[in-house]
């Protein structure tokens, strides 16, 4: 995908929502700037479901925030949304509310633009600055070069390969879920599908530090998972998940470890994550 075809599905999210069409291709028109992302819809986790932010800017860690007039009726409901967003994730929001007065509505959006051009400037005096490139965001080398992944900045790839070769496995294909790590002694690759089969109920919770796989086909439930290697490994995993324009990516979550003593036939195998952050 292309940087011009990533923007306009990004805009093209808003366009049944006139309110929010008008206030997103208004930030992102006066910001002018190509190397500024951008994410609609952009979900995240609560401690009960999830929420998804009308505007997300990850190099800034900036959520806005379209109030349309339904909100003035939901007011509760909206103080506790953002302080879950902002205890889960660290990140500023900023709320737009849309009123009659046009020149309100505009000056509230040039208001925030001031900030982020602010906080853009303030960054790049300090070098901090870091450029948007679409496809150095999917590339092993990119992330051998910054020399880790960090769940927090929400690292993926396009393939199973790219994130086996950013592990230094050096492989030319790559297509099953498990790989022993050539240059992590006692870790595993782990690529797992969250779905329901008639084998398989797999799952990960919504705070994402709990991972369930649960065999359910009577046959294949006895294997002996306590004496499996790859159970009493580290396990260093990207679930196949889906961006919020549909595509496939393998999205870093970080490193598990099963979880022996719940973990049972009637259970399911449990994996608690570990930690969030790896050095390459």
């Amino acid at each position: 995908m292309t940087q011009r075809d990533f923007v306009i599905r990004q805009i093209a999210k808003t366009n049944k929502k006139n309110f929010e069409n008008y206030v997103v291709t208004r930030i992102y028109h006066l910001m002018n700037r190509t190397d500024l992302k951008f994410i609609t819809q952009q979900y995240v986790s609560r401690p009960e479901g999830h929420a998804l932010t009308d505007m997300y800017f990850p190099q800034l860690m900036l959520h806005v925030e379209i109030d349309e007039p339904f909100h003035e009726k939901q007011i509760e409901l909206d103080i506790n949304r953002e302080t879950d967003i902002i205890q889960a994730t660290n990140h500023e929001i900023h709320r737009i509310e849309i009123i009659e007065d046009l020149d309100s509505i505009n000056k509230h959006i040039e208001d925030l633009v001031n900030l982020m051009r602010k906080k853009i400037a303030d960054l790049e005096k300090n070098n901090s600055w870091e450029a948007w490139d679409i496809e150095k965001e999917f590339s092993p080398d990119y992330y051998k070069e910054k020399g880790y992944l960090d769940v927090k900045e929400n690292p993926a790839f396009r393939r199973i390969v790219d994130a086996c070769n950013c592990l230094g496995q050096n492989y030319e294909g790559a297509q099953r879920a498990v790989y022993e790590a050539k240059l992590y002694p006692n870790h595993y690759l782990w690529f797992p599908k969250f779905y329901k089969n008639d084998e398989w109920d797999n799952r990960i919770s919504e705070d994402r530090s709990t991972i369930i796989v649960k065999c359910k086909n009577p046959t294949k439930q006895e294997k002996g998972f306590r004496d499996d290697k790859f159970y009493l490994a580290k396990k260093i995993t990207f679930p196949r998940s889906k961006d919020n324009l549909g595509n496939i990516l393998y999205r870093f979550a970080g490193i598990f470890e099963t979880d022996m003593v719940e973990s049972s036939i009637q259970n399911g195998v449990v994996h608690r994550l570990k930690k969030t952050r790896m050095e390459l």
